[in-house]
């Protein structure tokens, strides 16, 4: 029976401090599980999800401000020279690969071989044109003719070289030459146009170029390209040149003001939901206190049961009297334990005892009056 008792008790005990335990830890992560702290688990949860958010659209924001921002740096043409009659001529369309307000360096790359014909040319031309966009006309609505934008001309002669360095020069490339990995050919790269700009409109961008050499003599040709060479200044050029660094800043510039921005909005609804329930417990309070009963008035007998006290009070014996009958009428309402008539003007104000005697004097004597 003793280790009964004694496994009941350490049953007991044990019990108790697991309870004890339990219930120091549901103490020390009360406030961990609160309301608060579950509106404040949400709120940072909002926020670490916003800022991803805007994080993401920051750097696409950036990447579509780059590709809109700053043009394409070089853009080039191969220009299919046509021989016939004239001098040899091209023309290549640019579509709209070019920006307003941006200087070009614009050059011609001309691949050439060394023959005879072309070193006997000595000096030649090249003229080159920027063309508009055709005009479409009002009557047939077909495009017109187009006018030149800009137009440069500019010399360019192939490398001199004497028979003795012209003979070594080969002579030590021949290998190469039977290879196939060098070729007679010289490769001219001539500046026409420098720091070129154009106005702000669709309309005074080039549509395409026009390309001419000029020549006393026939002269042939590899191949003929014209290149558009972007000259960044300001901003573009640091957007260009740093191109990590200017990451970095402007999305961490626009994730900046998105975040004060959707702080700012969300401070706004805050305060404004906010009064918007103060209102609304308000009402509530204002529709409550109107349901409030109001406190009834004393019955129309009670001036005549005070106009009588007062009249007793005058009369000394009058006086007694009452006060006789109050004491006869309060033993036998406590003998009988029960006391009706009191209880009938409960609640409809305050009395004097005097008051009440007369009231319970004046129901005594309807009673007798009617027995």
């Amino acid at each position: 029976m003793e280790s009964e008792y004694s496994s009941d008790d350490d049953a007991g005990n044990g019990s108790t401090i697991v309870t004890r335990i339990m219930n120091t830890l549901v103490e020390y992560c009360q406030p961990f599980v609160s309301k608060q702290a579950q509106k404040a688990y949400l709120g940072t949860l909002l926020f670490v999800v916003t800022g991803l958010c805007m994080l993401f659209g920051s750097a696409l924001a950036y990447g579509i401000f780059y590709h809109k921002f700053v043009p394409q740096v070089g853009v080039g043409r191969v220009v299919h020279l046509e021989f016939g009659d004239g001098y040899p001529w091209g023309t290549a369309s640019l579509g709209s690969e070019l920006v307003s307000l941006q200087p070009y360096d614009i050059n011609v790359k001309l691949e050439l071989p060394r023959t005879p014909s072309n070193f006997a040319a000595g000096n030649f031309m090249l003229d080159l044109t920027l063309l508009s966009h055709p005009s479409t006309s009002v009557l047939t609505g077909t495009n017109g003719s187009t006018y030149p934008i800009s137009r440069s001309r500019r010399p360019a002669i192939l490398t001199y070289s004497s028979p003795l360095v012209d003979t070594a020069s080969k002579l030590w490339l021949m290998p190469f030459y039977v290879i196939g990995w060098q070729r007679e050919a010289e490769k001219l790269e001539v500046p026409m146009m420098e720091r070129v700009e154009f106005s702000r409109g669709w309309r005074n961008l080039p549509e395409s170029l026009r390309l001419e050499i000029h020549s006393h003599e026939q002269m042939q040709f590899y191949k003929a390209k014209v290149e558009f060479r972007a000259r960044f200044t300001g901003l573009r050029w640091m957007m260009y040149n740093w191109k990590i660094t200017s990451f970095i800043i402007f999305s961490s510039l626009f994730w900046g003001v998105c975040m004060t921005s959707a702080s700012i909005s969300w401070a706004i609804l805050a305060s404004l939901s906010s009064t918007g329930r103060n209102g609304s417990e308000s009402e509530v309070k204002e529709e409550a206190g109107d349901e409030i009963p109001i406190k009834q008035e004393p019955s129309e007998e009670t001036p005549s049961l005070m106009e009588a006290t007062s009249s007793s009070s005058n009369n000394p014996a009058e006086k007694g009297k009452v006060k006789k009958e109050y004491e006869y009428e309060a033993d036998d309402d406590e003998s009988d334990g029960s006391r009706p008539f009191e209880e009938v003007g409960s609640g409809t104000g305050v009395e004097s005892a005097e008051a009440r005697g007369v009231q319970r004097r004046r129901n005594r004597l309807f009673k007798d009056e009617q027995s």
